[in-house]
């Protein structure tokens, strides 16, 4: 009876150890199989690809595939790559992973432009947070032209410059006031800067220039043009006047031709 139990426990120990053995080849064979996989395949995706749309998708597409197509997975250096993505102005956030042993994945999130800025020395896009970058894509935004109160490179990626950066917050309140109402997202088509300083609007509907002065009391201001637009305008014809100003408190001063 001891020797049936002990011949029992000896078979069930081999059997153990020859499936353990087993296990670990197939498991080193696989392991070492995707070690020599190389990556076949490239997925972007644009998180929010209904926001703005300003990341050329195939762009990145093709320069990834440049980098990381035919080369065993593994040694990819996917680190080097989301920092060279994340290194593009319009892109806010990017991750870059395997999603498989033959397929690297990059997740973006883009920025979203609020303004354009037209200045000497190139053309620049403003995300809420005042971050500018240059220019690549076009998305519809206020422009903002004439004489820029700083200077920047043509390739400048960052915050504007610390004196300017006050002006930057105000050109991007004005902005967002501008998109958040039908009538003026639909009208104003360019703000200019003046030599004085002064901001200076224009819109898509033929019309008077109008001068708005600094950015602030925006709502004031706009109740005004809107009133002009609502009360005036039908009456005197819309190109009767060369320019409306509102910079100043409870009037509307309008300058014939």
């Amino acid at each position: 009876m001891i020797r049936r139990i002990i011949c029992t426990c000896l078979i069930v120990l081999a059997t153990a150890g020859a499936l353990g053995c087993w296990f670990y080849f197939v498991g080193a064979l696989s392991a070492q199989g995707r070690g020599q996989t190389r990556c076949g395949q490239v997925k972007i995706v644009l998180l929010d690809s209904l926001e703005s749309g300003i990341v050329n998708r195939k762009a990145v597409q093709k320069e990834v595939e440049k980098q990381v197509i035919g080369r065993v997975t593994d040694s990819i250096d996917l680190d080097a790559i989301e920092r060279q993505i994340r290194a593009n102005g319009e892109v806010m956030t990017a991750q870059v992973f395997t999603g498989s042993p033959q397929s690297v994945n990059v997740h973006i999130t883009q920025r979203k432009p609020v303004l354009r800025l037209e200045g000497a020395g190139g053309r620049w896009y403003a995300d809420p947070e005042g971050y500018l970058f240059p220019v690549t894509n076009t998305v519809d935004v206020p422009i903002v032209t004439g004489r820029l109160p700083m200077q920047l490179t043509a390739d400048w990626r960052g915050p504007a410059p610390e004196a300017q950066q006050e002006w930057m917050r105000g050109m991007i309140a004005l902005a967002q006031y501008i998109d958040s109402r039908d009538i003026l997202r639909q009208e104003i088509e360019q703000i200019d800067i003046a030599p004085d300083g002064d901001i200076v609007l224009y819109t898509r509907t033929p019309g008077p220039a109008v001068i708005f002065g600094d950015y602030g009391d925006c709502s004031e201001k706009f109740r005004k043009l809107e009133a002009w637009w609502r009360n005036i305008a039908p009456q005197t014809g819309e190109t009767t006047y060369k320019t409306i100003n509102l910079k100043y408190n409870h009037q509307i001063i309008c300058k014939q031709l």
